[in-house]
């Protein structure tokens, strides 16, 4: 269930494992408050870390992108998935063991500083085998990695996201390349970003924080990934899983906290409580009521039924309720489908 905080987000914990695309910014444009709402959570004491499955780009490039969108960082603020899968194997092998990378600068950078060295194809008998995600990726890579792979090479994978958002929409991501290397070599990779706990743990590491919440856009990434390591999360409305896919969310993917956008951070969370088959939070209240499961909401004295068909605008709390009571119905036996559920446009009372 969800989790109270009578204290802003930013006081009541010490670091945040900062998604970025659709976190804080969408393609080439900040999102909406995100640079004042990181402005404040720092002043009042709350650490950043960007936390990406991005593995191409290095730390420092990260870094000039949000500081060019208002929100200054240094690379030492930066996690990437290369980083991740590289301290997966520094874990493993010794300092210098030959690594092939398969992917961008920003892996052969990542594992560069981690101390291996680095293999330019199975030729040269490496001893793992990372891919991450490259727009430059070939045949000839891949088949490399095949060769080394099936040589007895370990194989990690930055991350296994079946696709990359872009402008023109969803394209091919580094584990549907992957996916290609598996099937050529019978081998699953270990993975070494989101949803996998390994990187927030990194990342909480590298931040030398003690009480981490993950702020993230994606269910299946972001907040997935923050409960296998054992972390609260914020859930904000700015990137992929909209307010519908909260409501209808599996145990492994739902969060912590719910928020519009960035400025969550600074805010109290209420949290809805039972009142007899009413969840309720401040003036609002919902329940799953009938014989057919359906959500109805409280709107003064009346009980309004929500219908599918056009979005329904709800508050936060408003929100925050029907997530309660659908979450409670699925938990006991009932669950709502996407049907059931109209899409919902969420509204801060500010």
């Amino acid at each position: 269930m969800l989790l109270a905080s009578a204290e802003p987000l930013a006081t009541a914990y010490d670091v945040a494992l900062m998604d970025l695309d659709g976190v804080c910014y969408r393609g080439a444009e900040p999102v909406d408050h995100a640079d004042a709402a990181v402005e404040e959570a720092r002043r009042l004491g709350l650490r950043m870390m960007f936390v990406t499955n991005n593995a191409a780009r290095e730390p420092q490039t990260v870094a000039d992108q949000l500081t060019s969108l208002g929100i200054p960082t240094s690379p030492d603020e930066v996690m990437t998935s290369s980083q991740a899968a590289a301290a997966i194997l520094a874990a493993e092998l010794p300092t210098g063991s030959v690594v092939l990378p398969i992917g961008g600068a920003g892996l052969r950078a990542a594992l560069t500083e981690a101390g291996f060295t680095l293999a330019t194809g199975a030729q040269d008998a490496p001893v793992a085998v990372v891919q991450g995600f490259s727009p430059d990726l070939g045949w000839g890579e891949l088949t490399e990695a095949a060769y080394a792979i099936n040589a007895g090479a370990r194989y990690v994978a930055t991350n296994l996201d079946a696709t990359l958002p872009t402008e023109r929409g969803m394209a091919v991501g580094n584990g549907s390349l992957v996916a290609a290397v598996t099937n050529a070599t019978g081998v699953l990779p270990i993975s070494a970003g989101k949803p996998e706990p390994e990187i927030f743990r990194q990342a909480t590491r590298r931040s030398a924080g003690s009480r981490p919440i993950a702020v993230g856009d994606r269910l299946n990434t972001d907040i997935a990934g923050a409960r296998a390591a054992g972390i609260p999360s914020v859930h904000v409305l700015t990137g992929v899983s909209d307010a519908r896919d909260v409501v209808l969310a599996a145990p492994h993917e739902r969060p912590s906290y719910l928020a519009v956008d960035l400025r969550g951070l600074v805010e109290p969370h209420p949290v809805p409580s039972r009142d007899g088959a009413w969840w309720r939070c401040g003036a609002a209240a919902a329940r799953v009521s009938g014989a057919e499961p359906h959500l109805e909401i409280r709107l003064g004295d009346r009980e309004v039924p929500l219908e599918p068909g056009e979005p329904v605008t709800v508050s936060l709390d408003t929100w925050r309720c029907l997530a309660a009571a659908a979450w409670e119905a699925a938990d006991d036996g009932a669950p709502l489908t996407v049907s059931q559920v109209p899409a919902l446009q969420v509204v801060a009372s500010r």
